[in-house]
């Protein structure tokens, strides 16, 4: 360890370095404060035993500019002085001396001195390495989450480009919807489509739990209700004749559904769902539902009513039994299909928005166009919300009979 000895008694300089060196320690010497101070500007110096009273820089103001300045690591500082008064130790330990020793001192008494000054540059030196890896590790954990949220970011938008075209018409039915992940990624999913010349199908489905696990589940999900009957859909089934497909009943589908995907006990990937399959030329609806929330059916310049009453989600128990609803629609009539994340969405006073209120603004905003009716509702949301992040993943479809 390298020793800066600063005094302005060249004997006392001579003693102190011919004592250091014989205990084994690299010995430098400097006449005053000043040339100190220049010295540590150029060289690393682990320790300091300077007089207190020397010209032009004592001992004292060398104390507070080590402390006022940086350094790459800590100096130790023991201050000789012959003054023993209370108030001047005070005022030396406030500049920033860790140790001192009074004159005249024996060498024993020097050498103890030195040594706990080496224990704590020990110690200091261990706790710069130990933050040294924390700051890498830090700095590692930042670039993981870096490239985590580009990943995010890019599921994120692989996921958007899976969801069907907003205010899109087919056989004279509108079609809108509302998707807002709670985080990047949301395991809500929903899509409409033609089954054929004369029908149409959508569905509306919730995977259980939150994140990338939903989101995986969800992508499946929308993979595997294609129309197309090639691809072993559950809405179609092939037939020798043709068309050579038949349109599966909505309880068929989640019968299927609900084989193919029935969960490990420890694995919660079961999800809720609404599918429906509208005959365009009699306007007739077959809904099936799956413990989703129930859709609500506003009949033009009518009263909001729910639809169904709940059933099992799919995935969660076997051989489970789905009921369905047939209604006939007639033109100006909307149905909305919507997550539990919309009518549980809390206030700051912990109130959920609940279903009655979702259908009074329903009913309130009839009279709108339906993208406006659901631009409005989430901007309702989010002053009901009180800011601007959703605790669960909220998605609303919407169709209307033009």
């Amino acid at each position: 360890m390298k020793i800066l000895i600063v005094d302005d008694s060249k004997q006392i300089r001579f003693m102190l370095q011919r004592l250091l060196e014989r205990w084994g320690y690299e010995v430098i010497t400097a006449c005053n404060g000043m040339e100190a101070w220049q010295y540590i500007q150029c060289e690393s110096v682990n320790l300091i035993i300077s007089d207190w009273v020397m010209p032009k820089m004592d001992g004292l103001e060398l104390c507070k500019r080590l402390r006022a300045d940086y350094f790459t690591h800590y100096v130790y500082i023991i201050m000789l002085t012959s003054k023993d008064d209370k108030a001047d130790l005070i005022e030396g330990m406030e500049a920033g001396a860790d140790d001192f020793l009074i004159k005249p001192f024996q060498a024993d008494e020097l050498r103890l001195r030195i040594r706990a000054g080496e224990r704590i540059l020990r110690l200091e030196s261990t706790l710069e390495e130990r933050n040294q890896k924390l700051i890498e590790t830090y700095q590692h954990l930042e670039q993981a989450y870096s490239q985590i949220r580009k990943d995010l970011e890019a599921a994120a938008t692989m996921q958007q480009s899976l969801l069907p075209d907003t205010a899109v018409t087919l056989f004279d039915v509108k079609f809108d919807w509302i998707f807002r992940p709670c985080t990047f990624v949301a395991g809500d999913i929903f899509n409409f489509f033609r089954l054929d010349e004369h029908h149409l199908g959508f569905y509306h489905l919730d995977v259980a739990g939150h994140g990338i696990p939903a989101a995986l589940l969800s992508v499946t999900l929308s993979k595997v209700l294609n129309p197309d009957p090639n691809q072993g859909s559950p809405l179609k089934y092939f037939i020798q004749t043709p068309p050579h497909y038949e349109i599966n009943h909505p309880i068929d589908v989640m019968r299927q559904l609900n084989d193919r995907f029935q969960s490990d006990l420890n694995c919660a990937n079961y999800f809720t769902m609404v599918y429906g399959v509208l005959d365009t030329s009699s306007l007739c609806l077959i809904l099936t539902q799956a413990g989703h929330p129930s859709p609500i059916y506003l009949a033009y310049q009518s009263t909001p009513i729910l639809l169904g009453t709940g059933g099992f989600p799919v995935g969660m128990f076997p051989e489970v039994n789905y009921e369905s609803v047939k209604l006939t629609l007639n033109h100006g009539d909307r149905l909305f299909f919507y997550s539990d994340g919309v009518t549980e969405c809390m206030n700051e006073s912990k109130e959920a928005f609940g279903d009655e209120r979702l259908q009074g603004f329903l009913k309130m905003a009839n009279y709108l166009p339906l993208h406006n009716t659901l631009s409005t509702l989430e901007n309702t949301l989010r002053t009901w919300k009180g800011d601007t992040e959703f605790d669960d993943d909220m998605s609303i479809l919407a169709l209307e009979i033009l």
